[in-house]
């Protein structure tokens, strides 16, 4: 039996997320389901539909490698159709200053450029593909919630100066505003001048398409309920199907399961984010609050808040969403969610929003992600822990991963940031137990100091 953190509402898999990306992106097509009693084989399993999944199958399949997927939901039902199709900088919990001191500034270096070279990876994809996915924004924002973290925002500039060729440019309270940019508690900006916001369904159809014309197996309903080690290859089971590979892929991030295989177990902690989408505006409401930037923003507090106008008027606000999957958590989260959103935005109180829903993004015990096999397997490969931003990094890993199989891409060019596998939880049982409290004085933090 599957171990997962969270009660079973949170990896219930009959219907997509009521998310306003399903709402309003076309449905996916028909893939195959399970035949009632069979053996399926294939050269590599691939467990997981998302962004890094498909983008695996894709570059497998594209050199001539038979590849099946294989979804508990559909593809999109994960983080890949829940997330704020935010596609930037990021997938580290750490700071490239705190990274430098671990692994050196040359690591850090290599790891700064495959960041920036994912979003390139996903807007050639948009470009070449021909996919319409609502793409706009140069760059994202962050803004000071404080005037304390001004100082921060120097740094960041900084840091990224020193590890990266990005353009940043420092705002002050009178540019926001001059930028249509303007929140409350908000003392100061950092525009980083890399990466892009889209639909995420759209993006993530676009990539379906192409693992189908390239042959790719997409099996939906199809939840893997165990992994084993024949000797030859590898065994999966899925009620009374069995799949044969030689090679397997587990790309399912923060919806993995502990026990699948053994040593994810302890090492993950997926965390709820909740996601608020309002009506159209028209141009004068937007005006306003002085909020008219398409510029995708994020504030600076450690539970941070991230956001951005979406190309028909309507605003996306997104934050910490609830601590259990229960309908009671989530209704507390949202809740406070709405509370931060009319703080920062009050001209906006009385909009109606429109959609709300939750999506796991998934945290490493490192706080950093992780690609390459699963440590004492020697064929299940695996890519994880994108720290709320797979949209870009989750597409290159899959990418990635690919190439590593088919042998047209060394492990050591993954790095040493994202090639040195996360340690556990130190007592893992209570590691959201240990959340809970982390909230809390992140809570106090973001308030008073």
């Amino acid at each position: 039996m599957l171990k997962h953190l969270y009660q079973p509402t949170a990896y219930q898999t009959d219907t997509l997320p009521e998310s306003y990306w399903v709402a309003s992106a076309s449905p996916l097509p028909d893939c195959e389901t399970l035949p009632d009693a069979t053996t399926i084989q294939t050269e590599v399993a691939i467990i997981g539909g998302g962004y890094t999944g498909l983008s695996a199958a894709l570059e497998l399949a594209e050199n001539g490698v038979d590849v099946a997927v294989f979804d508990a939901g559909r593809s999109g039902w994960g983080a890949s159709g829940r997330n704020g199709g935010f596609c930037c900088m990021g997938g580290s919990g750490k700071s490239y200053a705190q990274l430098a001191k671990q692994f050196g500034e040359d690591e850090t270096r290599h790891f700064a450029k495959l960041q920036r070279s994912a979003i390139d990876l996903v807007g050639s994809r948009l470009e070449s593909w021909n996919v319409d996915a609502d793409r706009h924004s140069n760059g994202e924002v962050i803004l000071a919630h404080k005037p304390n973290r001004v100082a921060d925002l120097h740094e960041d500039a900084a840091e990224t100066a020193h590890f990266t060729d990005i353009e940043t440019e420092l705002l002050t309270p009178d540019q926001l505003r001059e930028h249509g940019l303007s929140a409350g508690e908000t003392y100061g900006g950092l525009h980083v001048k890399a990466g892009f916001g889209l639909h995420p369904m759209k993006y993530l159809a676009g990539l379906h398409r192409q693992c189908a014309s390239k042959g790719v197996r997409i099996f939906e309903q199809a939840t893997i309920e165990d992994v084993k080690d024949t000797g030859n290859g590898y065994e999966l089971t899925s009620k009374n199907i069995r799949i044969s590979a030689p090679k397997v892929i587990i790309a399912t991030n923060g919806y993995s399961a502990e026990n699948l295989p053994d040593w994810i177990g302890g090492r993950l902690m997926p965390v709820f984010s909740g996601i608020l989408v309002t009506r159209p505006m028209s141009d004068d409401e937007l005006a306003n609050q002085g909020w008219t930037s398409d510029l995708m923003a994020f504030d600076s507090r450690i539970l941070l808040h991230y956001f951005r106008k979406l190309p028909d008027n309507r605003f996306l606000f997104g934050g910490r969403g609830g601590i259990t999957a229960t309908p009671t958590s989530f209704a507390h989260a949202k809740q406070d969610l709405l509370g931060n959103f009319n703080r920062m935005f009050p001209a906006w109180r009385d909009v109606d929003i429109t959609h709300h829903w939750n999506g796991l993004a998934c945290l490493s015990q490192s706080f950093r992600p992780y690609l390459g096999r699963v440590p004492g397997h020697r064929d299940i490969w695996t890519g994880l822990a994108w720290h709320g931003n797979g949209v870009a990094l989750g597409s290159l890993a899959g990418q990635m991963l690919g190439k590593q199989i088919l042998g047209t891409q060394q492990p050591s060019e993954t790095g040493a940031i994202m090639g040195t596998p996360p340690d556990r939880f130190p007592f893992s049982r209570f590691r959201r137990i240990g959340r809970n409290l982390a909230y809390r004085y992140y809570g106090l933090r973001d308030r008073f100091a």
